[in-house]
């Protein structure tokens, strides 16, 4: 009798070691799978930045990224949005290197506001991430006359001037009937420019004895005046940082042809 409760005792023991190991098992598993929901990292960290915010077309802007946490060897996108669009479009491919970075460059062909942002795509660990560089402004020389005139007066635009000889594509022009005579003519620049350039003179087709005068004006600010007899010409240059209206006045006397040779703004639109 003492015997066999002896044996019941040990047996009632070691069915409770038994269960108390599964259940710490359970408990060492359940807790792993937690360890391991904790780790899992929502979305790869990615910081973007270009060299330039503001440039002239046909050149490259530098576009630098990293990513963290360093996944060396992996591939990322650069991806671009014009300012007047919704949806981001891959332009070209990377690899990360050792230090999770990489570097791409991009040639700007067309004068539009754009961004940038590298895409580092997500894994089994680690969900897609992304960043975004700030806003590049492109700028580009366009012909004035290719913009509509806020104000005109007996001054308009040609196809071609000739000024000593030189013919000038698109250009701006007196048209008069007196003598003496005044012309005048506007644009607004809207503050997206940076800067004036074309040639003041004397029109080709003037009469020998004929004279103009060219003078130009940023927001009332006088920024040029030139007089002119044939064959006479003078180039024109000037900084428009955010002026909003360029006024142009001309006087033409005794059969001259005052005229402003392929006048051009560096604009972002």
């Amino acid at each position: 009798m003492r015997r066999n409760l002896v044996a019941s005792t040990m047996l009632a023991l070691a069915i409770g070691a038994t269960a108390l190991t599964a259940a710490d098992g359970a408990h060492a598993q359940t807790q792993h799978q937690a360890n391991g929901a904790h780790s899992k990292i929502a979305a790869y960290s990615v910081t973007a930045k270009v060299n330039k915010t503001e440039l002239l077309v046909d050149n490259k802007v530098k576009i630098k990224a990293t990513v963290q946490p360093a996944s060396a060897g992996s591939p990322v996108k650069l991806q671009l949005k014009y300012d007047d669009q919704k949806k981001w479009k891959t332009i070209d491919t990377g690899t990360l290197n050792n230090r999770g970075k990489v570097t791409f460059k991009d040639k700007i062909s067309s004068v539009r506001t754009r961004k940038y942002r590298v895409l580092k795509p997500g894994d089994a660990r680690i969900g897609t991430g992304h960043g975004d560089t700030e806003k590049v402004v492109v700028f580009g020389w366009r012909d004035l006359i290719s913009l509509k005139a806020a104000t005109a007066s007996s001054f308009g635009s040609t196809s071609s001037a000739s000024m000593n000889g030189v013919a000038y594509p698109n250009s701006l022009r007196t048209f008069t009937f007196t003598s003496p005579a005044n012309a005048s003519i506007e644009f607004n620049l809207n503050r997206d420019c940076k800067a004036f350039r074309g040639t003041a003179g004397l029109e080709d087709g003037s009469t020998s004895n004929g004279t103009g005068s060219v003078t130009m004006a940023t927001d009332g600010t006088q920024r040029y005046t030139g007089a002119f007899t044939l064959a006479q010409s003078a180039p024109v240059a000037f900084d428009v940082t955010k002026v909003f209206r360029l006024s142009i006045t001309a006087t033409a006397a005794d059969g001259g042809i005052a005229a402003v040779g392929t006048p051009q703004v560096l604009c972002s639109f």
